[in-house]
């Protein structure tokens, strides 16, 4: 299968009414049997005439057959003619005529049916590699998140329940245990460090003593859309069953573009229910094929054989997307529901990026290629076509109009060369110095994205940070919005708490929790008014200065001054870098959905999740501001806000020896 790409522009609806007749006109030209003049063109399905689309010498608009199946050119060499039922064929022009013979296809989904393997840059000799035509695009999606969809280290670490980064002298530092399980991408026995929440062991407690591994029958759905390429049948499939391509390669060329219809309203996402992918059943004539070639795409003018392409618009909408970035999960721990008076239907809102888009104003105008897969004005088609190539028309297809051809890198924060994170968030910051205080206003909009900021797998967050100096000199904060618990701590608790390996000159920050709620507006019901500031599930949280530990003794620290009451105390890390620093405490705002689980904990994977208890984070082109207040010992303090994009929660994160690192979204000092 050759991967074909996703595109803004393209030809029109292939549900749009015809114009039976539409002779139109071309160039006069030649064909190659030496035809010059009028061309008659007879298009049939499974013999008999039939409205089709036509296109002559590689047009951009179509035409279209009357229904006697049969149009009339000025010239011609090559027409292709598309139909929603066929194979999209092409005949050259003899005698001033081109007969075009399209065959239905099979419409059963074949389990026999070997995904094809993409190809690299080193490996594509091989015609039956995407690579072999479409290097760039396959190049762009080697380097994409869904080419590591099913190998993200991450993604197999919370399904079984792991820590592949940790050894055994520090899984057992972790409270964790060695044991023989299965290796991903492999199914080879192998030691495994288990530790923490697992899809497996979460939702089969029964496996819960051992590792899960091929033992568990609940699998969450994970591999319906982290690995919808494992051969077979679809759906429903143990991720740990993704071995060779499906494991290398996730979401690769030959799983996207066998998607024939996609139901986005559907209960079971990916391959289990909203892509409806058709694998074909025709026998090949190609020698070494097993199977005749049936790829779904944008266009409806390839011919090439080799593809047996059938155009579907689906492939310009965001729906395509849809079938996985839309999720609206039941709750899978055994023994828990979600609450019907905020969940009514059962299902918790986990992923919505495509409703938060198809809601937004960005819809319907700007489907998500237009922003995830940039043009690639490098090539003249998604085969590489080379301008005045021989290869042009059937064999290499058609030159693009400009902007058409899409790189397939699938842009997004984990890839952060495409600069998506700094051109979707705006922050704005003004100061005042009065009484020996400086007051900060901080306001984040989310400037760029078509969807909510962050979008995606609920345990991103942004994180806005800020920090007030006097030239080298930090300020101490006294009040204004605190960041929340779960942006992480060393330790916390209320006033009198032991502090387990407190030292002197270690930092406390002191947060006061007022008893009221923030009524941040957020997605859903946390912004149609369904939910009271209190069902938001923000508690107002200031900040109420720092104290320094000047003595302990065993667990029990003596502070610099005493805490206020009503507060709790946060321990601050000490000097030096962290990759995720702890900012539970600190001068800022926290956006996020935040799942939790049932016994409370918050930012949870989401399989463990029995409710979404808050989700602040900003729609299209809204914006939050928050005031944050400084003591001053200088005339003109500097004030910097810094907007975070965390990908992992810090504590997760810590737990499982996760490479995982905040990214600065945007920095402003004022």
């Amino acid at each position: 299968m050759l991967a074909w790409m996703l595109a803004c522009g393209g030809p029109s609806d292939p549900s749009s009414t015809p114009t039976p007749t539409d002779a139109g006109s071309t160039p006069a030209t030649t064909s190659d049997s030496g035809w010059t003049g009028p061309v008659e063109v007879l298009v049939t399905l499974d013999g008999a005439p039939v409205v089709a689309r036509v296109y002559a010498d590689g047009e951009v608009a179509p035409r279209w057959t009357d229904d006697q199946g049969r149009l009339w050119l000025d010239a011609a060499r090559v027409v292709v003619a598309s139909h929603d039922e066929a194979r999209t064929e092409g005949a050259d022009v003899e005698g001033g005529r081109a007969v075009v013979a399209l065959e239905r296809y099979a419409l059963d989904d074949n389990e026999a049916y070997t995904f094809q393997d993409p190809g690299r840059p080193d490996d594509r000799d091989d015609a039956s590699r995407c690579a072999h035509c479409h290097l760039s695009q396959v190049e762009d999606w080697l380097g994409s998140a869904h080419a590591t969809s099913a190998s993200n280290p991450v993604v197999q670490d919370v399904y079984a329940g792991t820590a592949g980064a940790l050894d055994t002298a520090a899984c057992v530092a972790a409270g964790g245990t060695v044991l023989e399980g299965l290796a991903p991408g492999t199914r080879a026995p192998v030691d495994r460090c288990y530790v923490g929440a697992g899809t497996l062991p979460d939702l089969d407690p029964s496996c819960a003593a051992t590792p899960c591994d091929a033992v568990a029958t609940r699998t969450g759905g994970c591999a319906d859309c982290h690995a919808p390429g494992i051969d077979g049948a679809l759906g429903g499939r143990d991720l740990l069953e993704a071995t060779g391509l499906a494991y290398r390669y996730g979401v690769h060329c030959d799983v996207c573009h066998k998607v024939d219809e996609v139901d986005v309203e559907a209960a079971d996402r990916g391959v289990a229910g909203a892509l409806r992918l058709l694998r074909p059943t025709e026998t090949s004539l190609t020698p070494g094929l097993p199977w005749r070639a049936l790829t779904f795409g944008p266009y409806d003018d390839v011919a090439n054989p080799r593809m047996g392409s059938v155009a579907r618009h689906l492939f310009h909408e965001a729906e395509l997307c849809g079938g996985c970035h839309e999720l609206r999960q039941e709750v899978l721990v055994p023994g828990a529901a979600a609450d019907p008076a905020r969940w009514p239907d059962g299902r918790l809102p986990v992923h919505t990026t495509y409703d938060e888009w198809a809601t937004g104003p960005l819809s319907p105008v700007s489907p998500c290629n237009s922003c995830h897969l940039p043009p690639d004005p490098g090539v003249a088609n998604a085969a590489d076509l080379e301008p005045g190539s021989e290869d042009e028309g059937v064999t290499g297809g058609w030159p693009r109009p400009p902007g058409s051809v899409r790189h397939h890198t699938f842009d997004g924060p984990r890839r952060p060369e495409a600069g998506m994170l700094a051109l979707a968030a705006a922050v704005d910051l003004s100061t005042s110095v009065a009484a020996g205080r400086v007051t900060a206003e901080v306001t984040v909009t989310n400037a760029g994205a078509g969807h909510a900021l962050p979008t995606g797998e609920p345990l991103r967050a942004l994180l806005l940070e800020v920090t007030a100096r006097c030239g080298a000199e930090p300020l101490d904060p006294v009040d204004g919005d605190a960041l929340p618990a779960w942006t992480g701590a060393l330790a916390l608790g209320p006033v009198g708490t032991r502090w387990p390996g407190a030292r002197v000159g270690d930092r406390i920050r002191v947060v006061e929790r007022t008893g009221g709620f923030r009524d941040d507006p957020g997605w859903g019901p946390f912004g149609d008014g369904t939910f009271s500031p209190a069902e938001k599930g923000l508690p107002v949280e200031l900040v109420r200065g720092e104290r320094e530990v000047v003595g302990v003794s065993g667990d029990t620290v003596t502070l610099d001054a005493p805490l206020p009451a009503g507060t709790y105390a946060v321990r601050v890390p000490g000097p030096g870098a962290d990759p995720l620093p702890a900012l539970a405490g600190a001068p800022g705002r926290a956006f996020a959905r935040v799942l939790a689980d049932r016994d409370g904990a918050l930012m949870v994977p989401h399989h463990r999740a029995v409710d979404v208890v808050a989700d602040n984070r900003l729609l299209p082109q809204a914006s939050s501001t928050s005031t944050h207040t400084f003591v001053a010992t200088c005339a003109a303090p500097q004030v910097t806000a810094t907007l975070r994009y965390r990908p992992l929660p810090r504590a997760l994160a810590t737990e499982r020896g996760w490479d995982a690192a905040d990214t600065v979204v945007v920095e402003v000092t004022r």
